[in-house]
């Protein structure tokens, strides 16, 4: 496949298109010849990412550059520590969640490109929130690319369990 794009280059914490967006766009379509989209994410300490979910058009990747990701494929887990590498091809059921205390950072692909357009439109519907996501609207957005499936994961540790009261005299 022969694309027809320019080169550039991006410094430390630079994106090329869509600011704002998560994760954020390192190279999307326009950049690309329609070959790929690249994407740096981050997710807190113990905090979900998107719902259980199918792209129809895109296969995809992720690689853990720092901290722990617990990755849902299908019904199995698996939590990947920094250097893991994940292949998801198209119509694969998957989610994550950061697994840990501190940050989690990875680098990921979408093949072909375009997916950038979701992220934005996802990521500006988020923001307008006051209050949990509408999966309806979820399903909206994605339009034909792909499909909800179900709930996100989470990998925050349980409560402690509570302490019963007891009265004293």
């Amino acid at each position: 496949m022969e694309t027809l794009a320019a080169p550039y280059v991006l410094g430390p914490g630079q994106e090329r298109s869509h600011p704002g967006t998560w994760p954020m766009i390192k190279a999307g379509a326009a950049d690309t010849g329609g070959a790929v989209t690249v994407v740096l994410g981050e997710l807190g300490p113990w905090q979900s990412g998107p719902p259980l979910h199918v792209h129809y058009h895109e296969d995809e990747t992720m690689y853990v550059l720092e901290g722990r990701l617990l990755v849902q494929i299908g019904v199995e887990t698996h939590t990947l520590d920094p250097g893991s590498f994940v292949w998801l091809p198209r119509r694969t059921p998957h989610t994550f969640a950061n697994a840990g205390p501190v940050p989690v950072r990875m680098f990921g692909t979408t093949v072909p490109g375009g997916i950038e357009e979701f992220f934005a439109a996802t990521s500006a519907y988020l923001a307008s929130l006051d209050g949990p996501p509408d999966p309806a609207e979820f399903a909206r957005l994605a339009g034909d690319r792909g499909k909800v499936l179900g709930p996100p994961i989470s990998a925050a540790p349980a409560s402690p369990p509570s302490r019963p009261v007891v009265a004293t005299p």
